[in-house]
């Protein structure tokens, strides 16, 4: 099992949180179908029965959740902007997110819930 676990967490997890950073503007229901997906594989890997919580099997684990784990993601980009070498970058200002407009940082809040 600790080998399909790390397969998951160094091949799988990285192809379904491409470009997460900037999943400001995603929908609901497609961010659904990647915990669904992430749920399904992560079920399937430590053979539990299909009445198990997710919470419970991500704590036995150790893997956050889907959306804990993207908002982690986002903070951690966000966070190493500034220490890019790119001129366009470094002049762009701090961005705080707004809670009611949809931008790619509002991922970053503690009230995300996507439309």
């Amino acid at each position: 099992m600790y080998n399909n676990l790390l397969l998951y967490t160094a091949v799988l997890r990285p192809i379904l949180t491409y470009g997460s950073p900037v999943w400001g503007y995603a929908a609901d229901s497609n961010i659904k179908i990647l915990e669904v997906a992430q749920s399904s594989l992560i079920r399937n890997i430590v053979k539990a029965n299909r009445y198990a919580r997710n919470i419970k099997i991500y704590e036995d684990i150790k893997i956050l959740p889907f959306k804990a784990y993207i908002q982690k993601l986002a903070i951690s980009f966000f966070n190493n902007l500034p220490n890019i070498n790119i001129e366009n970058v470094k002049m762009l200002n701090n961005y705080i997110p707004v809670p009611d407009l949809k931008r790619p940082r509002r991922i970053l809040l503690d009230s995300y819930n996507p439309p």
